[in-house]
């Protein structure tokens, strides 16, 4: 009985301490589960362009790229272009800390009017989910830590209530998956609690467990490990500097690089930071998903290849790896599992309250029952 109190006593804790957080990922992280059709949605006149012939070559969209980037005061992030011949490219330019998307089209290099509907509302919303905004307000990263501990605490609050609420009788399924309608209070607020907990259990850890991937390098090194991620890049990138790449050079290893394959989309990142490589990644043209990325690295000082991992050779610890996101957000498993993890997230703001509203209702029982012990200590 002592251990359940402490466990019980350590789960409503951190519950109340960082439920409102808790809630404020969990409603940020369900209205980005349909980011992706959602935007295509908005766009879609901006995304699509008339087939006029051949496309131009890459390092060309790339220059009239970075005209515009150096209209605009920005600098080049990442170059898409997809594998539809209707398609219009996506380019990423940085400006400070906002990001600027534009649509191209790859038979003109002339650009798309509008495609950048919801871009600015769903980047806010990337950054309340991540603890981002406070780089927005201060340049500080308390809030994104804050966050990055609260996930932490959520696999502790999950494991907490799945001990705690662990029927006398384990073969009770109705204990388990059905709310208790005939209970009234606190007990049909706990019934629904540990009821709609237990739907949305593995949901909740998958979400946990994968989003800590981006919040800590040392997590995200140890998975990359276990999933037999190679280094090799990162670590002949060493002492390396910032340098602008000579992209035809570059296009040149990349073409040798995949001589042979059929390449479908291709989406060139450039490097930020001194010790980053040039990064590219393709999808093969009969690819069966958008997860099954092939990268290649690049040195962008001499434009040597580093490395070339292809999604057919990786075992499936680094497939899932290279999915990580797309598993996060539930459209790794398709329409159903971005439903799923919407609604597992939307789950959190009902824990938060339902939580809330046990604990005041205790702290009110308690009360009473003090007012009473004192009336009768006085009597007597």
């Amino acid at each position: 009985m002592a251990k359940n109190r402490f466990w019980f006593q350590a789960h409503w804790l951190v519950g109340i301490s960082v439920g409102i957080l808790l809630a404020m990922m969990g409603i940020t992280g369900s209205i980005m589960a349909f980011q992706d059709p959602i935007l295509e949605a908005l766009n879609e006149d901006a995304r699509q362009v008339e087939v006029k012939g051949e496309r131009l070559p890459l390092p060309v969209m790339l220059q009239h790229a970075e005209a515009e980037a150096q209209r605009l005061g920005a600098r080049v992030r990442a170059l898409t272009v997809p594998q539809n011949a209707d398609g219009a490219a996506r380019v990423l330019m940085l400006s400070g800390r906002s990001e600027i998307v534009r649509y191209m089209n790859p038979y003109t290099g002339e650009w798309q009017a509008g495609g950048d509907r919801g871009e600015k509302f769903f980047e806010l919303v990337e950054e309340v989910h991540r603890g981002l905004i406070t780089d927005r307000l201060g340049g500080q990263y308390v809030g994104r830590r804050v966050l990055d501990a609260a996930a932490v605490l959520l696999i502790g609050l999950v494991a907490t209530g799945l001990y705690l609420r662990w029927p006398r009788r384990t073969t009770n399924w109705r204990a388990w998956f059905v709310v208790d309608t005939r209970l009234r209070g606190r007990g049909f607020l706990y019934s629904l609690h540990a009821v709609v907990g237990t739907y949305v259990l593995p949901l909740l850890l998958l979400s946990a467990l994968t989003g800590l991937y981006f919040a800590y390098d040392w997590y995200g090194t140890m998975l990359e490990r276990m999933a037999g991620v190679s280094p090799v890049a990162k670590e002949q990138m060493a002492g390396k500097p910032l340098v602008t790449p000579d992209i035809e050079k570059v296009w040149a290893t990349f073409t040798q690089a995949t001589a042979g394959a059929q390449v479908g989309q291709v989406s060139m990142r450039l490097p930020r930071k001194a010790e980053e490589p040039l990064r590219i990644q393709y999808l093969d043209a009969d690819a069966p998903h958008m997860t099954t990325l092939n990268t290649i690295k690049i040195d962008p000082t001499n434009s040597q290849l580093l490395s070339h991992e292809r999604y057919a050779d990786k075992q499936t610890g680094a497939r899932l790896l290279s999915s990580v996101l797309a598993i996060h957000k539930g459209s790794y498993f398709g329409v159903v599992g971005s439903l799923l993890l919407m609604l597992s997230s939307l789950a959190v703001p009902l824990f938060v309250i339902t939580g809330w509203m046990m604990y005041l209702d205790r702290r009110r029982v308690e009360e009473r029952v003090r007012k009473r012990q004192a009336a009768s200590a006085a009597a007597a």
